[in-house]
């Protein structure tokens, strides 16, 4: 049963770990139009096609996303707003932080505790 158990939390654990460490964060495109601190996503939409111009190549190569994602967030202090990202990494649950210089940063550990839920 410890075995099993022991395993089960590796398994969560390696779930939680990110390759890449652009996964962990997002930028805020037209940032100034937002308040920074922490909340929750509540809700994720993808705007098409939105990303024109803005979009960096891939140091993998690959064809840049050409995407933004609103992020819908309730604030711990403030009510909800909502920010365009262009990382498509995010999802509905997780805890984030809104930084002053335009990130979206993960605040780590939400992944398990939505995986425990």
């Amino acid at each position: 049963m410890k075995r099993t158990f022991a395993a089960l939390m590796l398994v969560l654990v390696a779930c939680s770990q990110f390759q890449d460490p652009a996964q962990v964060e997002g930028t805020i495109i037209a940032p100034g139009n937002f308040k920074a601190g922490s909340g929750v996503i509540t809700g994720v939409g993808v705007l098409p096609n939105a990303n024109k111009g803005k979009a960096q190549p891939s140091s993998t190569g690959r064809r840049p996303d050409p995407n933004l994602y609103r992020l819908t967030l309730r604030m711990d202090v403030g009510g909800i707003q909502q920010v365009d990202v262009d990382n498509n990494t995010f999802s509905e649950g997780e805890a984030v932080e809104l930084t002053n210089d335009g990130r979206v940063v993960r605040v780590s550990g939400t992944s398990i505790n939505r995986a425990i839920r």
